[in-house]
């Protein structure tokens, strides 16, 4: 059994944050290139149907916009003897039904707020719809059992783990207690890995639709194996954005900033080819922290460049989205950390993220991770705060001291 699950569409919208010498394109590299990507690679593997998580259509009023896309690609799915079946999200409430109602081939399950099971070969989707752009109660209050020996896999468009959401508030765990094989969700633009014993979370949009929608994009190969769904993202979008991190020493020289943004991107996009998922262009956002006194002048060199911060590599076009110069200068720890005050405090807080002494750094780690936690979980398009690792809090906490650092010692001299 193969499925692809597609995310968020948002057919008849243009990303935005592209240089002037890409503006032209934004209509290729946007959901219309996306979608018939998926579909191309629908018809490639031979999947038995391609399921959608909502939010198709960004707007009610783009039902031409989503009428001539989604026309298209149904047309040559179910000449090919593949189902297209959809739920609705909060942008397309209304518009959808019309669509489903004009388009032949494109089933639209859980009309009007009411689950609906659909059997295919292997296994059954479960899918529930918007029945209007607002629903604050959770849609799993109604949720039917699912009895039977088939694999259920289910369809849905909400918020998670957010109980005073507007837009369908779910729980993970609800979902998890279900007896459904998997969950498959729309509405949230960052993608869940999809990696668990019953894969349940976001499946991203397909594509990205501004800076901030960082990482890999695209559609999810869904597989039933020995009894159990596998997930496997495909990473066909045309656009995606890349957060890159350059940490400036001391010893750096502000004349090697840009020879040392493009050595980072090639980097990337190595990476990327490597992995086979390589966009036709890709956006930087980039934050150069460390100690320096030459923060002035590579914050100069950004601005000289401008939007001409950009070049091609294996065929993606690459372009600097945004720069961030988050240096400060250099701090001598040793000293301070000698200090009986805030200073001092922060300064042996510092040493202790940094050096040797791994259970003092385990300690402040885990210290900080309940606080943390609870700040990703209110970001919208952040991923779980679960998957907060060592790693991450540490250098979370470390870059946070030597920022208050640096601001202490301002207000001091």
């Amino acid at each position: 059994m193969k499925l692809l699950a597609v995310g968020d569409m948002h057919l008849g919208r243009l990303p935005v944050a592209l240089p002037e010498a890409l503006a032209e394109r934004a209509r290729d590299l946007g959901p219309d290139t996306a979608w018939s990507r998926c579909v191309d690679h629908a018809l490639e593997h031979e999947v038995e149907a391609v399921v959608l998580a909502g939010d198709l259509v960004d707007r009610e009023r783009d039902f031409f916009a989503g009428f001539n896309a989604l026309k298209s690609g149904v047309e040559r799915l179910t000449a090919a003897g593949i189902r297209v079946v959809a739920v609705a999200g909060n942008h397309d409430t209304e518009v959808l039904p019309r669509l489903a109602d004009a388009i032949d081939g494109l089933t639209l399950l859980g009309r009007g707020g009411q689950w609906e099971r659909l059997g295919l070969d292997e296994v059954d989707v479960l899918g529930w719809s918007f029945p209007s752009r607002h629903v604050t109660r959770s849609p799993l209050d109604t949720l039917p059992e699912l009895a039977g020996d088939r694999p259920v896999i289910g369809l849905l468009h909400g918020d998670l783990d957010r109980a005073d959401s507007r837009y369908a508030p779910l729980d993970s765990g609800v979902l998890a207690r279900s007896g459904a094989a998997a969950w498959l969700l729309g509405h949230v633009h960052q993608p869940h890995p999809l990696d668990g014993e019953i894969p349940i979370g976001y499946l991203g949009s397909v594509s990205a639709l501004r800076a901030s929608d960082l990482g890999r994009r695209g559609p999810w190969r869904i597989t039933l194996c020995n009894g159990r769904i596998r997930a496997e993202q495909q990473p066909l979008a045309p656009l995606a954005f890349e957060a890159l991190r350059l940490d400036w020493t001391p010893d750096d020289e502000p004349g090697r900033l840009l020879p040392r943004i493009v050595e980072a991107a090639q980097r990337r996009v190595a990476a990327r080819i490597e992995a086979g998922a390589l966009p036709d262009a890709l956006g930087l956002r980039i934050e150069i922290t460390g100690e320096t006194d030459h923060g002035e002048a590579l914050r100069s060199q950004i601005e000289q460049v401008g939007d001409e911060a950009r070049f091609e590599d294996g065929g993606c076009q690459i372009f600097v989205q945004k720069v961030v110069v988050d240096t400060r200068p250099p701090l001598d720890l040793d000293t301070l950390a000698r200090r009986a005050d805030p200073v001092g405090l922060i300064a042996r807080d510092l040493q202790a993220l940094t050096g040797a002494d791994l259970n003092a750094r385990q300690a402040l780690i885990d210290a900080a991770r309940p606080a943390l936690a609870d700040a990703v979980a209110a970001l919208e398009f952040q991923p779980v705060a679960a998957r907060l690792d060592d790693d991450a809090i540490g250098d979370q906490l470390a870059r946070a001291a030597r920022r208050a650092l640096s601001d202490l010692m301002g207000q001091t001299r």
